[in-house]
């Protein structure tokens, strides 16, 4: 993408995100769905001033990094391990049900083939944690007994679809199951997650002491930066998400840090505040980009929009949306929590498209299914967050 291009799109996306996020909120509507609507209208859906483009996606991708370093910092890994099980039991059951509804329903209304049906279904699995945390954050919630729960399941979504989505990919590649490959990839997992946020901490402790060194401004926000990018690659590289790796520098940089070796790695808590207040600028500036950059994946074009094709598509978007809100009846014995949950768990996001570009460029999905399933993830991204609004205000009363 040349540089003129580039600065013109970015400038659109800002402004454009901006006005629209705050007219959103103004509203009384989450921001998110504001700068979603904004990639709508300034992508080839409406008026075509900005294209997907790969340097477009890595600046978003970047954005959702920054978004989940800032809810690492924020979380309780005490919290987090508390809420294990039912973590898991939403996580769970919101991947079963959307995976053999959602499947089913695309072999029958859309007479795919089997595999391609399996495909569509496992792209509808994952959660998008930087969609529903954005929208607990907004609403002060992050830190309370369903926040937890939902961040629990959304990264273990988030994890299962991308041993899924390994899985699948070998099989379209060599048309066979790698299980020994599947079992080496969620090893590599679980060790980054297990042993991320202490070694973070061990960095913390080297920068600290390096800042006494240091002449030249802007100190904490380059340590900040630099350990997000280096994370985020070392989760590439261990074959998690990337935005696992923002996550996992906020966990090690939280006041709420727990591991073994606390007594050794205890927190210097003057140090990390001015980490994390420095990049506050960062995440309120390039998170946005992610939301409206799923706006403008989406190009309705491609889609059938006679009668039956759009009856079809509000069909199977409908069971996307109710698949996932029932993972949240296993949240607690609270029905208020439960549909906070369930509306959480609603909206997709980074990792479906993720699936989607991928089974488009395997040739598993074409054309016509491809813009059904971004469709389909675009709108239970609007959708998600209205729920959960609409359900958070109503806990509050």
């Amino acid at each position: 993408m040349a540089i003129n291009s580039f600065v013109m799109s970015l400038f659109l996306i800002l402004v454009v995100g901006r006005l629209l996020g705050e007219l959103s909120d103004r509203l009384g509507f989450p921001s998110v769905v504001g700068e979603v609507t904004a990639g709508m209208l300034i992508g080839p859906s409406l008026l075509n001033w900005v294209v997907p483009h790969s340097t477009l996606a890595i600046i978003a991708e970047l954005g959702v990094i920054f978004l989940l370093f800032d809810i690492g910092c924020e979380t309780s890994i005490k919290k987090l391990a508390h809420s294990g099980t039912k973590a898991v039991s939403v996580a769970l059951l919101g991947i079963v049900i959307p995976l053999i509804v959602t499947g089913l329903a695309s072999l029958y209304w859309l007479s795919l083939p089997p595999f391609t049906a399996l495909f569509f279904g496992c792209a509808l699995t994952a959660t998008s944690i930087g969609i529903s945390m954005r929208v607990l954050a907004l609403n002060n919630q992050t830190q309370s007994a369903a926040g937890q729960i939902i961040l629990g399941a959304a990264v273990i979504d988030d994890i299962v679809g991308v041993i899924l989505l390994s899985v699948l990919f070998n099989f379209a590649s060599s048309g066979e199951l790698a299980v020994s490959s599947t079992l080496v990839l969620f090893i590599m997992i679980a060790c980054f997650i297990i042993f991320s946020p202490p070694l973070v901490r061990v960095i913390i402790y080297l920068t600290r002491w390096l800042h006494l060194k240091t002449r030249i401004p802007g100190y904490e926000v380059f340590v900040v930066t630099a350990m997000i990018c280096l994370f985020a690659w070392l989760a590439h590289w261990f074959g998690t998400p990337a935005i696992l790796g923002g996550f996992a520098v906020g966990m090690g940089l939280s006041r709420q840090f727990t591991s073994p070796f606390n007594q050794y790695l205890k927190n210097p808590f003057s140090y990390t505040h001015k980490l994390e207040q420095s990049a506050k600028p960062l995440v309120q500036l390039f998170s946005p980009i992610f939301f409206v950059y799923v706006g403008i994946s989406l190009d309705l074009s491609q889609l059938d929009m006679s009668f039956m094709g759009l009856l079809l598509l509000a069909w199977l978007t409908f069971i996307a949306v109710a698949s996932k809100f029932m993972a949240g009846l296993l949240a607690s014995s609270n029905w208020h929590e439960k549909m906070i949950v369930g509306s959480a768990m609603v909206p997709r996001g980074e990792v479906g498209l993720v699936f989607a570009e991928m089974g488009r460029q395997l040739d598993v999905i074409q054309a016509k299914e491809f813009a059904i399933l971004v469709m389909v993830i675009a709108l239970t991204t609007l959708i998600g967050p209205l729920l959960l609004k609409y359900t958070s205000s109503k806990q509050a009363e």
